[in-house]
């Protein structure tokens, strides 16, 4: 071993003496002088700024909260709005920003310990991490892949094709099932298009960043947005397509029990199809606008998109390769279609309303009043059990045809393989969904009436025309919606938009499918549905990217959504802007 050099010098002073410097951070005259106020300030900021947002922050907002006595609500506006800027800013890890409440509403008198650690673990966790089990077992099979090499041989190789397809066939699913299992199916079947295109390099899935991280890039973020964007439009466009929509159904029926039938399945469809079908062209425009360059030929975006006839014959090659190397579909593949086709169509028939589904014969069956007894977490689950329970291939058949010599001597997977499952299922991020639903069941009348609160700030709006105050209402309800649960920021604010109708003298029909369609927009934050969820913690896209890339189909759906609130309502319900509020939705003496 070679032996070290010795000095005399003292090692304190080689040390100072051979720091690296920094450009125009010493004098020029002196390289040992110490570095600049400024510049120490500017470098702590730069390295610690989340730890600095994390600590200061709440300091800052402690006017919310001060001069006590402090009301419950202000505890929970308090929480919201901190939990708010670390989900933006992702200074702590998104999970860890959900467990705020936790600690703070019992200590705070807000809820007790077991009713807020309820709120993290219920029937949406369940379904939300159901669709994710569902959706591994069509990428362990390798469906995906070859349904993806076939909708490229059949559509084509342009992004814009591409995208087009990936948007209207989402949206199209997610009429009839829920926005969350949409989304699942296709996020297998994203992944394999761009691994095909990143083959061939013609993009990349991910980025890496100054740590090292992996993030998904641009292209990969808008693909993804454009299937949790989609499902979110498409279940709009029906009565079953998210339970928003019977939410705020179910209300208007609740508030109003003499009402005609406005909302019944043929006339709400006739107002929200085209409604729907307009959105998807909308956000069509703006991912394209955005990501691919459309109309800006010379811009980074567009050279992105740009695929070469060189690499649309090397794509189209590979895929004609992948293809013949995929050979005839497997038995594994065809158990994964039946059981995953079979769990999308059960979810449709659970309680279609328009006839009755099996969970409504079950209820009628056993007498139980509570409509709502089982959900589709029940058929996920079940569905997941039996992926688990059989079989992936027919050698399982070997051991009652095959000679003893010859018998199996290796265990038999199973359509879903628990083991690798279980390495890379994301179940942190169903703590983000139980994070929204603690604030959202904070807020209620029975705990901290935060609700009530924002509703005395909506009735100042009673002295403003009409038609501002649908674009007030759908304005604020996106925001929140943003923040907490689609059904719950439905059951707050359609009540209230309704009491505002009633003040003000307006058809409540209005203002109820005003802040009812509303409450699905969530555009802009993974937390705001199990949707963004799965796409942030399938392809990990950055809250940024998202915010980024949701940001102006958000602003331009406000408006297709007040255009069709104000002119297109109308043409369905006659009497919608009625200058006398009808009898039905008089107080009652």
């Amino acid at each position: 071993m070679e032996e070290a050099p010795t000095t005399n010098e003292d090692p304190l002073s080689t040390t100072i003496t051979t720091m690296p410097t920094i450009p125009g951070d010493l004098d020029n005259d002196n390289t040992d002088t110490p570095v600049k106020l400024v510049q120490k300030l500017r470098l702590f900021f730069t390295n610690h700024w989340r730890g600095l947002i994390a600590t200061l922050l709440p300091i800052i907002l402690l006017p919310i909260v001060v001069p006590p006595p402090t009301e419950k609500y202000q505890w929970v506006g308090y929480t919201l709005v901190i939990m708010a800027v670390y989900w933006m800013t992702e200074i702590i890890p998104l999970p860890i920003t959900s467990f705020i409440p936790v600690f703070v509403f019992p200590v705070t008198g807000v809820m007790s310990t077991a009713e807020t650690v309820t709120c993290y673990f219920n029937e949406s966790v369940f379904m939300f991490i159901g669709s994710l089990m569902l959706a591994a077992a069509v990428e362990q099979s390798g469906l995906h892949k070859r349904l993806a090499l076939y909708a490229i041989q059949l559509i084509g190789y342009s992004h814009y094709k591409l995208l087009f397809a990936m948007c209207f066939v989402t949206m199209f699913i997610s009429l009839w099932i829920t926005n969350t299992a949409a989304t699942t199916m296709m996020v297998p079947i994203i992944f394999a298009l761009l691994k095909v295109f990143e083959d061939q390099n013609l993009l990349t899935i991910y980025d890496t960043t100054d740590d090292g991280s992996k993030v998904a890039s641009s292209m990969t973020t808008c693909y993804f947005c454009a299937a949790t964007f989609s499902a979110t439009i498409g279940g709009i466009g029906t009565l079953v397509g998210t339970v928003t929509n019977l939410a705020f159904k179910g209300l208007l029926e609740k508030y109003y029990p003499d009402a005609p039938d406005y909302l019944s399945f043929p006339k709400y469809s006739a107002f929200a199809l085209p409604y729907t079908f307009c959105m998807e062209i909308a956000l069509y425009v703006c991912l394209i606008l955005m990501s691919f360059g459309f109309l800006r030929p010379k811009s980074e975006a567009a050279k992105r998109a740009k695929i070469s006839p060189e690499g649309i014959l090397a794509a189209k090659m590979a895929v004609q390769e992948d293809v013949k190397n995929l050979g005839k579909i497997t038995y594994w593949e065809i158990n994964v279609i039946l059981l995953f086709g079979t769990c999308m169509i059960m979810f449709f028939c659970r309680s279609p309303q328009i006839f009755p589904g099996w969970a409504d014969r079950i209820i009628k069956y056993f007498n139980i009043k509570d409509l709502k007894f089982i959900k589709d977490s029940a058929c996920a689950m079940f569905f997941c059990f039996l992926m688990l329970l059989l079989p992936s291939s027919m050698g399982i058949f070997d051991n009652f045809t095959k000679p003893v010599d010859d018998l199996p001597t290796q265990k038999q997977g199973s359509v879903l393989n628990f083991t690798p499952m279980d390495a890379v299922l994301p179940y942190s991020f169903s703590f983000l969904l139980g994070g929204g639903f603690a604030l959202s069941t904070a807020a209620k009348k029975e705990y901290s009436d935060l609700n009530g609160k924002i509703g005395e700030a909506l009735i100042g709006l009673q002295n403003f025309p009409n038609n501002l105050i649908i674009l007030i209402i759908i304005i604020i309800t996106v925001i929140i919606t943003n923040f907490a649960s689609n059904v719950a920021v439905c059951n707050v604010l359609v009540p209230i938009a309704m009491t505002l109708a009633q003040k003000i003298k307006a058809h409540p029909l209005l203002y109820c499918v005003t802040a009812g369609v509303s409450a699905s927009f969530c555009f802009l934050l993974p937390v705001g549905t199990p949707g963004n969820l799965i796409v942030q913690s399938a392809a990990n896209i950055p809250t940024s990217k998202m915010i980024v890339t949701g940001a102006a189909p958000t602003v331009v759906i406000i408006f297709i959504t007040w255009f069709f609130l104000i002119v297109y309502a109308p043409v369905i319900w006659s009497d919608i802007n009625a200058k006398e509020i009808p009898d039905w939705a008089k107080p009652k003496p």
